[in-house]
């Protein structure tokens, strides 16, 4: 299945995050669709997709209390349910276990023994319950304690859109609670010191195609696209942490003309001379078929020249100082000279949140 098709799936459940943190809708039983380790293990060798591993043993009321709230909100289950192969993992069970090509048990001969399976996942840390992520790339994240549907849902978020690669996930949570504050405790966002806090004085001029390519003919500066789904969560945090930055709105105001376009738009889009139009259902607008070559993985940034031509696509959410860093390599032309990685060894960000 295609990244766009995949999604897509996201769309129906999670469409904004006050869906889900503030309808508390419990449903009864739980709906989410939960698998052995093997069956998830399995899965996972057909179609790579996040393992949400919930280690738990039968003793544990908290454990419990999650099942019966956390797990039994329909918002939550449907999410877990579309991006993720969801496990109930007893960490001590005596079922003999293969997982990742390996076998496991559990060596007995203790007071409630732990099964070896448990020991890997939670290197050897029993703490119950604990929400393990395995990652597409096999990574495993053993996250302790019981959380309610507002805490799990950044944790939730930050796995499907595959963020560990990008974001620390410490950072994302706390620019994810600063987005949807409505959704949280006025004492979780006070526990956010004030220097950590995305700035949200800034403000974009965003402007149409047909207003950004006049503009950038006249002035000779680069379009900036920046192309969303509506489905797509970390578009939404990117909107918030990023584009709110007053210092990321002054570069993007001064230095380029910025366009925000929607990927999944049912209208046409004429730009340079070419008409893009919409693509049928579970397909991407003709304009991210022809500016989006290496991904269709959102959020992206596209840099064009006054000539309609691509300089560069970058996929996947990005924090607010790289950000500030990524803009000034292509405000200042640096890319013309100078490789990114180089440039960004001696950029001083004035962003340090």
């Amino acid at each position: 299945m295609k990244f766009f098709q995949k999604l897509i799936l996201m769309f129906a459940v999670l469409l904004t995050s006050a869906t889900v943190s503030t309808a508390q809708t419990l449903v009864a039983p739980s709906p989410v669709q939960w698998y052995t380790m093997e069956q998830a293990d399995s899965l996972f060798a057909i179609q790579p997709r996040p393992l949400f591993i919930d280690v738990y043993t039968e003793w544990c009321g908290w454990c419990t209390h999650m099942m019966k709230t956390t797990f039994a909100h329909a918002g939550i289950a449907g999410f877990m349910n579309n991006n993720f192969y969801n496990v109930r993992f007893d960490a001590e069970t005596f079922d003999t276990i293969t997982f990742q090509g390996k076998t496991y048990t559990n060596p007995g001969g203790a007071n409630k023994p732990k099964h070896d399976l448990a020991k890997y996942l939670l290197s050897g840390r029993y703490s119950f319950p604990t929400i393990v992520y395995m990652a597409r790339n096999k990574q495993f994240y053993p996250i302790p304690g019981y959380m309610g549907v507002a805490e799990l849902e950044p944790f939730l978020v930050y796995f499907a859109e595959d963020l560990n690669t990008a974001v620390n996930l410490e950072d994302f949570d706390r620019y994810f609670k600063m987005s949807y504050r409505k959704n949280y405790e006025k004492k979780v966002i006070d526990a956010i010191p004030a220097n950590m806090r995305p700035d949200s004085t800034g403000v974009v001029k965003w402007q149409s195609f047909a207003q950004a390519e006049k503009l950038s003919k006249e002035t000779g500066k680069p379009i900036f696209v920046s192309a969303y789904t509506t489905w797509c969560q970390s578009c939404r945090v990117a909107d918030s942490t990023n584009y709110r930055s007053k210092i990321i709105a002054d570069m993007l105001n001064t230095n380029f003309i910025p366009v925000k376009f929607d990927a999944a738009s049912t209208e046409s889009v004429t730009f340079f001379g070419n008409t893009f139009k919409p693509g049928g259902q579970f397909q991407p607008h003709e304009f991210v078929k022809a500016y989006m070559k290496t991904s269709y993985q959102m959020p992206t940034l596209l840099f064009i020249n006054s000539a309609g031509q691509q300089i560069t696509e970058i996929h996947g959410f990005i924090p607010p100082a790289p950000m500030e860093t990524i803009l000034s390599f292509f405000a200042a032309k640096a890319y013309e000279t100078q490789k990114y990685d180089d440039y960004r060894k001696t950029f001083v960000n004035k962003i340090k949140y």
